[in-house]
């Protein structure tokens, strides 16, 4: 292997090195440059991986504080509330999600190069099991990661197979794309992902639970009054106006709850950041940055109504383009151009 060489400045050395012998005398064996340099890259992967969980935990806050604003205002219910988040986050991203996706089956005639591919990034990404292999028999040019009570898993598209092996796509740009899944998987996403949103899941219930209720109360009161004789109508009034406003409540709380999920879509589209920047350390940025050009071109050749029908179609790679701004608050995923931008310029300091 080439020798590389790095120019520092000798104050720069000195202090390197003093480090290297820190790090060497509390290991109790003498560190090779490259030893102290692995050190290094795992002490920073693990500060990532705090302050992503830190960043995960105050969006849960503040959806928290918008949707119950008393709550932590009384310290008793504070590891209530966690305990109650990460309960359905569980639930959801180890449970549910699985179950929405059972029309995904495991891959078992997958090309061998393929599954060689994903084990190799799973050990050069660390994980203890390589994921499972899934597909999606869809048309789509697409990918996505998941977690079940079995195991994570990485689910291809038969349009993303089928583009890789008519030469649409290449061999490093498929490694990068499963590298992009992995990284969701290492940095546990589907989890942290669920968490944001578990209290957002429950009030959306509860308002949809509460325009049902009220629209039939509304009902049933008013067909209570239409029957009762004229000097004994009121009660069924009474019955229709309660009804009334538990609809109106309802209502509202799902409006605050979908406003608050955009703080839950800006930390998936957060993820998507970093899932990109973990590939681009697995293969390359340019080949994922290629990536993700192709699939986005090749799929601009289906029509929308098709990426739509896909299964959990918000979790997919890419997802269906939403035409306002608007709507982008909403998005899992940021613009393919600034994911490529995000790319380009890591690669500007290489």
């Amino acid at each position: 292997m080439e020798e590389k060489k790095l120019t520092l400045s000798e104050d720069s050395y000195q202090r390197l090195r003093i480090w290297k012998a820190k790090l060497s005398a509390k290991t109790g064996k003498a560190l090779t440059w490259d030893d102290f340099s692995k050190v290094l890259l795992e002490k920073e992967r693990k500060e990532e991986v705090v302050k992503s969980w830190l960043y995960t935990i105050a969006i849960f806050v503040a959806i928290t504080l918008i949707l119950i604003p008393f709550a932590y205002g009384i310290p008793q219910m504070i590891p209530v509330i966690f305990l109650v988040g990460f309960t359905i986050a569980l639930f959801s991203a180890y449970i549910l999600t699985p179950l929405s996706l059972q029309g995904v089956k495991p891959f078992t005639d997958a090309p061998p190069e393929v599954l060689n591919s994903l084990g190799e990034l799973s050990i050069k990404a660390g994980l203890t099991k390589s994921p499972k292999l899934m597909l999606a028999k869809t048309p789509e040019i697409n990918a996505l990661a998941y977690a079940s009570t079995s195991g994570s898993h990485v689910c291809v598209t038969r349009g993303l197979i089928e583009a890789y092996q008519g030469g649409k796509i290449t061999k490093e740009e498929l490694a990068a794309i499963l590298g992009h899944e992995i990284g969701h998987i290492k940095n546990l996403d589907c989890l942290k992902w669920s968490f944001v949103l578990s209290w957002i899941e429950i009030f959306d219930k509860i308002g949809t639970l509460c325009i049902i209720i009220g629209l039939a109360m509304t009902g049933v009161g008013l067909a209570i009054e239409a029957v009762t004789p004229r000097e004994k109508r009121g009660g069924g009034l009474a019955v229709a106006m309660f009804g009334w406003f538990l609809t109106i409540g309802g209502f509202i709380t799902k409006v605050i709850a979908k406003l608050a999920s955009i703080l839950a879509f800006h930390l998936s589209r957060r993820q998507e950041y970093i899932a990109d920047g973990f590939s681009a350390e697995l293969i390359n940025h340019e080949i994922m940055a290629s990536a993700l050009r192709k699939i986005d071109t090749l799929n601009d050749e289906l029509v929308a109504k098709e990426m739509a029908a896909l299964p959990y179609a918000d979790r997919w790679q890419l997802q269906p383009r939403n035409p306002s701004w608007i709507d982008r608050l909403w998005d899992t995923h940021p613009p393919v151009e600034k994911r490529v931008e995000a790319l380009t310029r890591i690669g500007e300091f290489l």
